[in-house]
Parts: structure tokens; C-alpha cells; sequence
């Protein structure tokens, strides 16, 4: 390898510096505040939050959503950033350093991850099915958006429903395009992280710039559209102070802070462990959480915006 190649290699990748008891650090504050971030951001603030506020429509959402958010979601992400940058290792380490009978609550955080990582990589391997398939002329889904999934994404016979007995599915192979994206993602994974926290540093500013990049695309697009004023008008437009009499909407802000930031997974944890063990957590913690709630308030205008123009109704 050429002295240049060395030179872009050790830019693109370079070894993560070291605290003062011998722990690989983050290479900026930045660098954290960025992968946290790009923890709690994800289908949690696109998809989900504006369904959770479409069946609680109105500006009285705000009300228990900002309660949820200072009450419950910025003190328990500071508690996670707290206990890892403590004990400076992952959840297990940082539980049973508070504990030894509280180190299974670490294991379980571990294989809560883990059953999230064996959904999320195949779902972005359905998504690379579709950018693969958006260079096409004309697009493949073009008047069968629902067959075009269930027939060429996810391939899988339909279920078989006996009179009498348990439902049988027929569709336990695998398809080969699939497998081959969800290779590709744990591969980019792999890529992301070999290295520890100084590869990841790097990594970071592309992983959290493209989403935002890519929202404002759809923002603008989606507030372009026909009718698409009465759709934003349905999200921040109406006061429904009914709807806060019963407990539905207080319980569906309060399950969205805790989907939305991420608590409960252990990144924070681990990621916190990188840093420096007198670091700003309480800082750090507003930050992540505010970021983390501006993206998906900002995301929900484009999908209200799809919302009008395609006239739906609470």
C-alpha cells in the first residue's frame, strides 16, 4: 500500500485515541452527540410518530408529548448516559458494576438489541430491494404498490387457513435477493464499527447527515402537493381538548417518548462508556432528546402533508 493510501486509509479509519485509564474515547463530543442521535432517530420518528399523532390529532397532543419528554424521557436517558460514562463499559458492566444481582437486567438489554437487529436488517434489506428497483422505467409498483411488496419483496406464500386446526405457511425458504441485501447491511455494520469508536466517529456524519438531508427532500415535496395544506392542518391546525380527558393519548405520548428516544436498548450506555467520565451528561442528554423530537415534530409535516393530499381523515 502506497504512503498516499496509508494517508486516506488512517483519515477514513483512523485508531481511536485513548482516555487516561486506557479506554478508546470518541474522537469529538460531536461524534457522540451524533451517533446517539442516530440511535434514537429511525422508524420510530417517520413512521410511527405521525400515526401515534394522526389518531390524536390536534395541538393538544403537544400537552402530553412535551409532559412525556421532560418527565420521562430526558431523566431516564440521563440515567443511561450517567451509569455507562460511571462504569465505562456496556450495560452488563455498568449494571453489575451498580450491582451484582442487577447484571441479568444488563443481559436483557443485550438480547433486547439483539431481537431489534434480526427485524431491522431485514427491513432495510427490503428497502435496498427498492432502491434497486427505483432505476427501473416504469417502476415496478407502478398501480400494485401492495402486490409489488407482498408478492416481489417479501415473496412469501400466502398462509393456509384449515376449518379445522392451526393456521399452516407453506413459505419457509429464503429469497435470494433478500439474503444478499441483508449480507451487504450486516457487511456496511461490520464496516462501520471495526475499529471501534474512531472508524464509528467518522462514520456518523454521513449516517445522521443523509436522513436529515433526506427529509427535507420529502418535506419540500410532500408540502408541494395538492391539498396538502389540509393535512398539516389536521396535525396543527385543530384543538381537540376532549381527547385529553381520557387516557389514551396520555398513554400514546408517553409509549412514543420511550419508542422514539431509545431508552432501553443499552446504546447510550455503551456509547456513553467512550466518553469522557466527567463529560456533560445532563447537556448531553438535552441535546440527544431535543434533536430526537425536533426530527420526527419537522417529519410529521410531510406525512400530513401525503395525509391531505390524499384525503384521509382522523
Amino acid at each position: 500500500m502506497s504512503a498516499g493510501l496509508k494517508k486516506v486509509y488512517k483519515w477514513l479509519a483512523p485508531d481511536a485515541a485513548k482516555e487516561d485509564d486506557g479506554r478508546d474515547k470518541w474522537p469529538s463530543r460531536a461524534s457522540f452527540i451524533l451517533a446517539a442521535m442516530g440511535g434514537a432517530v429511525g422508524l420510530g420518528n417517520l413512521l410511527r410518530y405521525p400515526s401515534v399523532v394522526f389518531a390524536n390529532n390536534g395541538l393538544q397532543w403537544f400537552i402530553p408529548y412535551f409532559i412525556a419528554f421532560f418527565f420521562l424521557g430526558i431523566p431516564v436517558l440521563i440515567l443511561e448516559i450517567s451509569i455507562g460514562q460511571a462504569y465505562r463499559g456496556s450495560v452488563v458492566v455498568a449494571f453489575n458494576g451498580m450491582h451484582k444481582h442487577t447484571k441479568g437486567v444488563g443481559l436483557a438489554v443485550i438480547m433486547t438489541g439483539f431481537a431489534v437487529a434480526t427485524y431491522y436488517v431485514p427491513i432495510l434489506s427490503w428497502i435496498m430491494h427498492y432502491f434497486r428497483s427505483s432505476f427501473q422505467s416504469p417502476l415496478p409498483w407502478a398501480g400494485r404498490g401492495s402486490d409489488f411488496y407482498l408478492l416481489d419483496v417479501i415473496a412469501n406464500p400466502d398462509p393456509i387457513t384449515p376449518d379445522v386446526g392451526y393456521v399452516q405457511y407453506p413459505g419457509r425458504g429464503m429469497v435470494g435477493e433478500t439474503v444478499g441485501w441483508c449480507a451487504f447491511v450486516w457487511f456496511l455494520v461490520w464496516l462501520c464499527i471495526y475499529k471501534g469508536v474512531g472508524m464509528t466517529g467518522r462514520v456518523v456524519y454521513v449516517t445522521m447527515g443523509v436522513p436529515v438531508i433526506i427529509m427535507i427532500i420529502i418535506l419540500g415535496r410532500s408540502v408541494s402537493l395538492e391539498n396538502a395544506r389540509e393535512g398539516i392542518l389536521l396535525y396543527v391546525g385543530e384543538w381537540n381538548g376532549g381527547k385529553l380527558a381520557g387516557g389514551a393519548i396520555w398513554q400514546a405520548a408517553a409509549g412514543q417518548i420511550f419508542f422514539s428516544i431509545g431508552v432501553g436498548f443499552g446504546y447510550f450506555t455503551s456509547y456513553a462508556s467512550y466518553n469522557s467520565r466527567f463529560a456533560n451528561t445532563v447537556q448531553d442528554a438535552i441535546i440527544i432528546a431535543s434533536c430526537n423530537s425536533l426530527y420526527e415534530i419537522i417529519a410529521a409535516f410531510a406525512v400530513f402533508g401525503v395525509v391531505g393530499f390524499l384525503r384521509y381523515e382522523p
